[in-house]
């Protein structure tokens, strides 16, 4: 527990340090039009958690722990993941220019599940009742696509206070109970949410949804999604499902996959709820607290569950084909 509060603690007081920084720094989220917040807001957010997270483990070494078994392309991919979003934050990559760094970031964070995982010369996959052998070098390219889509759906999902940060705190939590450690990256978030939620302080910017998209992939693995994919699936379908009617939207209304607009399941919770982060947020959570737990008691139910939500984002998506000011967008 030691190591949450340390965490905790690192990453409030960087966040403070930072967000008073941050206009001098050029980390700052300008409104524009398809954006809903209204005043310019610090993006630290993820900058502030690297930083408390850093110093949380320094201090885990310097007082006599062993260096973790984390295979060193781990900790390569995920440093750049974070560095990629940094320099986004400051310097505004078109998406079209960061493909290649996420595609190169990906095999690297993959290497390690596809060729270094228990299973002998196959990849073991479970699916319900049957096991599944794969050649290893069938699965990397699917486990690379696994990084590389993470990172970027939660990046895409992150527009509005809270949700992105919650939700990742949401599934390290269900990674912790099937025995991952995840105290300090807890830790983090929870400073984070503290200062983002219900009025943000600061955003995660980049840096920190390309984090906790990393985050969240590396931990589902760990916790059994590299044997499981279903499982994993599953606990990222709120933001999976999501980001695949939009891709649907944009193809019928002609628009370019790197366009971003105002038609998310997020953008569509906060105008259901007359505009209010304080309720739309925890609704958001909510719905991922229900899946996570179907994915464990029920998979009838969650099968229902899912197609209800499935359902419930067709129509939102339908009538945003017919609102144009909810699609409008920019490059970003």
């Amino acid at each position: 527990m030691i190591w949450l509060v340390l965490s905790f603690g690192f990453t409030f007081l960087s966040s403070l340090v930072l967000i008073n920084r941050a206009p001098a720094w050029g980390f700052v989220d300008v409104p524009e039009e398809r954006k809903i917040h209204r005043v310019p807001t610090p993006r630290t957010g993820g900058i502030a958690m690297a930083c408390g997270t850093l110093a949380t483990f320094v201090v885990y070494l310097g007082s006599g722990h062993p260096w973790p078994p984390i295979p060193w392309q781990t900790i390569a991919a995920g440093t750049g993941f974070m560095s990629l979003g940094i320099l986004d934050d400051r310097y505004g990559f078109h998406p079209r220019r960061k493909l290649l760094w996420f595609i190169m970031l990906g095999l690297l964070a993959a290497w390690p599940w596809a060729f270094h995982s228990p299973g002998g010369s196959s990849y073991i996959i479970h699916l319900g009742n049957w096991v599944l052998q794969a050649p290893r070098w069938a699965a990397y390219p699917i486990l690379a696509i696994w990084f590389v889509s993470v990172p970027n759906a939660v990046n895409i999902e992150d527009a509005i206070n809270g949700y992105m940060g919650g939700f990742t705190l949401i599934l390290i939590v269900v990674a912790a109970l099937m025995g991952v450690n995840v105290l300090i990256p807890a830790g983090a978030l929870a400073a984070f949410l503290l200062l983002n939620w219900p009025k943000a302080k600061h955003f995660l910017g980049d840096a920190g949804s390309f984090g906790c998209g990393f985050l969240i992939a590396e931990t589902l693995l760990r916790a059994g999604g590299n044997q499981r994919p279903l499982l994993a699936l599953v606990l990222t379908a709120p933001v999976s499902m999501d980001v695949g009617m939009g891709i649907i939207r944009r193809i019928r209304l002609k628009m370019s996959l790197f366009e971003a607009d105002r038609a998310t399941c997020p953008h569509h919770m906060v105008n259901l709820c007359n505009q209010s982060h304080a309720l739309a947020t925890p609704m958001l959570w909510a719905n991922a607290v229900v899946i996570a737990w179907l994915a464990f008691e029920s998979p009838l139910f969650e099968a229902g569950y899912l197609a209800m939500f499935a359902l419930a984002l067709v129509l939102l998506n339908r009538a945003s084909l017919f609102n144009p000011q909810l699609s409008c967008g920019s490059n970003g």
